[in-house]
């Protein structure tokens, strides 16, 4: 590495995949600066390293710089359930990361980890918060925001029918269920839906505020407006982040790289422009990349939801992407200071790699502070085969 470099790039040694540890507590506290909310993306979910090195960041955060809530891409209210366990609730911590965390990322061994150390570390004494700050059910039904809600308000006649309507099922089933449903029954569905975020905004605590204005980012969704704002999630995950900002002296927020990067992505402002432009230097972005690994494609093979086939390739980097550039600085793993980095690093350059295409970036000092790089990653044991049996088992063509 050239002096020139070593100014900007400070290489990383490998860390161990089962304890991790982050040697460098210093620089990272200098890249922190005084910000109370860093943003940790990761350019890839279900990736062995990117889960440890979270986990690594997440335990000098805590440990060094004051950090009291790790706040994940993941169900807000799912996520309950994991707050409580790490404080000592009930559980084994495969169940409760099947149950809490959404989009199946509770099934690794890696994020088990992490959370038996948050465990054992408000055992100790400490003070460590988990939250999720996405939308219910895999962003696919409502049900676990209604359950919440409805646990925290004033009962009333009709509410089990309500939560049997809300339960569409798991993610590729709840999609399914939703759009196998007639207008009418939309309309009923939406309807109850509203008719509950009314009742708890009469009635409500503010968790069951929260849970009801994810209900209502999830028919915001449903609603599919095609201006040119931001998606009704990002607006969402900005808000979760926000409230949580004001409950927490210092905060963790990790989400993939396209939700925390600071610009617009494809013209529309994501949760990480969201947060800037309130919080501005209060707040510091770190994405995530790789050289090396895997990448999940998928093909659609009819217009019903979640009917792809899905297949798993490998990828290196490709000319014009930030991955290129940084895996020629010949480290393994490497924290690059964009502030510091020199025109040649980043002239010519034109994006980052996103499931194995190039998603543009403009400015990469104004989209992420830094980026932590891996010349190679593994894919999560077992994700890939859940990922394709899930999207198998509603049937391979049925409309």
């Amino acid at each position: 590495m050239s002096a020139q470099t070593a100014a900007y790039a400070q290489p990383i040694p490998e860390i161990d995949l089962a304890h991790p540890e982050l040697p460098g507590s210093a620089a990272i506290g200098a890249l922190i600066g005084a910000s109370r909310v860093v943003a940790l993306g990761e350019g890839a979910h279900s990736i062995v390293e990117f889960t440890a090195y979270g986990d690594a960041f997440l335990r000098t955060l805590v440990r060094d710089h004051g950090v009291t809530a790790f706040v994940m891409e993941s169900g807000f209210a799912e996520g309950l359930l994991v707050d409580e366990w790490i404080r000592g609730g009930p559980g084994a911590v495969q169940d409760i990361a099947r149950e809490g965390i959404t989009y199946r990322f509770g099934e690794s061994e890696s994020l088990w980890r992490q959370l038996e150390w948050m465990r054992d570390w408000n055992a100790a004494g400490g003070g460590i918060r988990f939250y999720g700050m996405d939308l219910p059910g895999s962003s696919t039904s409502p049900g676990p925001a209604v359950r919440a809600c409805l646990a925290r308000i004033p009962a009333r006649d009709g509410d089990e029918e309500l939560q049997r309507l809300a339960d569409l099922g798991g993610r590729t089933e709840a999609a399914i269920a939703y759009a196998s449903m007639s207008d009418g029954q939309r309309t009923e569905f939406a309807e109850s839906l509203r008719a509950l975020i009314a009742r708890v905004r009469e009635d409500g605590d503010e968790i069951a505020l929260r849970c009801a204005a994810s209900i209502d980012a999830y028919l915001a969704e449903l609603d599919g407006d095609d201006d040119a704002g931001p998606y009704p999630r990002e607006t969402f995950m900005a808000e979760t982040v926000e409230w949580i900002a004001a409950r927490e002296e210092r905060i963790l927020v990790y989400a993939h790289n396209g939700h925390v990067r600071r610009t617009p992505l494809d013209g529309r402002p994501m949760m990480g422009a969201l947060l800037s432009a309130v919080l501005g230097a209060d707040i510091r972005v770190i994405g995530m990349t790789y050289g090396a690994g895997p990448v999940v494609t998928f093909t659609q093979r009819s217009p019903r939801p979640f009917d792809c086939d899905v297949s798993l390739g490998q990828r290196g980097t490709v000319p014009g992407s930030i991955e290129e550039r940084l895996d020629a600085i010949g480290a393994d793993a490497v924290l690059v200071d964009l502030s510091r980095a020199d025109a040649a690093l980043l002239d010519g350059v034109e994006g980052m790699l996103a499931s194995g295409s190039l998603e543009r970036v403009d400015d990469f000092p104004a989209s992420f502070d830094a980026l932590l790089h891996l010349h190679r990653v593994r894919p999560t044991p077992g994700a890939f085969e859940r990922l394709r049996a899930e999207f198998d088992a509603p049937g391979r063509s049925e409309a």
